[in-house]
């Protein structure tokens, strides 16, 4: 089936140019928050972050001083753009002595299936000398990229700051930080599964959301399961996520006292059942005003 664009019937923005050409440079989120500021001419990171759901204060500073390096923003002070952050140039000659240096180039290359340049040397370098990155933290991150299918310095020198934010900064650290993307990972896929999608379809909200209830709410598959029994069809992660929270302020911890609660107080979820699928025990032998189907009993008096 094909499609063709639908008429405009609400506001538009006009988007400049220079952000389009970069829509295939940078990430999602740097997309997001040049939109953001375009819509809102608000160019404070706590409230970006904040509005944007952006990991952390970091990352909205991250995507000013891209935009401010891409020329869509300007400086308060000087008027002009900023000029984009180069990385340090790292004399290769004067470092090839360093052991380290000789296996960190080698193994990168090996890692990436391909040579390296000199420029990508130096900026490879530039990570253990000047950064203060350990070699082997470093070729850890080398692949983890490679497994996502990136092979570039640049991707390396992305994944590295994210993990500085994050507080990596020994092989231990990346290895634990590794585990967790990995679990992260584990989960989202189960619970692209239980919502009919491809885990490749979710975003990154959506991915975040995920990780939070199993890390932060100790809410597993089952847990997952019952709220989109009380979905009404609504099987998006949103409504999900919605479900859950109420159930938290609630106290609601657990797949038996889900059921006995019957209906989410404080909201208009009401305890619905997948088609042909059988209704609890415990819910069907209840017939107190929490399980009863006000919606089906107005019906019939009308």
């Amino acid at each position: 089936m094909g499609y063709k664009l639908a008429a405009n019937n609400g506001d538009t923005l006009a988007v400049p140019q220079l952000v389009l050409a970069h829509l295939t440079q940078t990430d999602g989120d740097t997309i997001r928050a040049a939109l953001y500021i375009l819509q809102t001419h608000d160019t404070d990171p706590r409230t970006m972050a904040r509005a944007l759901a952006l990991p952390s204060i970091e990352a909205a500073k991250r995507a000013l001083q891209y935009w401010a390096g891409a020329g869509l923003l300007e400086s308060d002070r000087g008027g002009s753009p900023a000029p984009a952050v180069e990385p340090a140039k790292v004399d290769l000659a004067s470092v090839a002595n360093d052991p380290y240096v000789a296996v960190l180039c080698q193994e990168a290359q090996n890692a990436f299936g391909k040579a390296l340049n000199r420029s990508e040397m130096q900026r490879l370098v530039g990570l253990y000398l000047n950064e203060g990155w350990k070699p082997d933290v470093i070729l850890l991150c080398c692949a983890e990229v490679t497994r996502l299918g990136r092979r570039t310095v640049a991707a390396v020198a992305h994944l590295l700051a994210r993990w500085r934010e994050d507080g990596v900064e020994t092989g231990e650290d990346a290895e634990r930080w590794l585990k967790r993307a990995a679990q992260r990972e584990t989960w989202c896929a189960d619970a692209a599964a239980q919502f009919g999608i491809a885990p490749r379809d979710l975003t990154s909200w959506e991915r975040r959301t995920i990780a939070r209830w199993h890390e932060e709410m100790g809410i597993g598959r089952e847990m997952i399961d019952e709220a989109l029994l009380r979905a009404n069809g609504k099987n998006t992660v949103r409504y999900v996520d919605g479900i859950l929270r109420a159930w938290r302020a609630q106290g609601i911890t657990t797949v038996d006292a889900a059921r006995k609660q019957g209906q989410l107080e404080g909201s208009n979820i009401v305890m619905t059942e997948r088609p042909g699928a059988q209704p609890p025990a415990a819910a069907s032998a209840q017939k107190d005003l929490f399980n009863r189907n006000w919606a089906a009993m107005f019906d019939e008096e009308g």
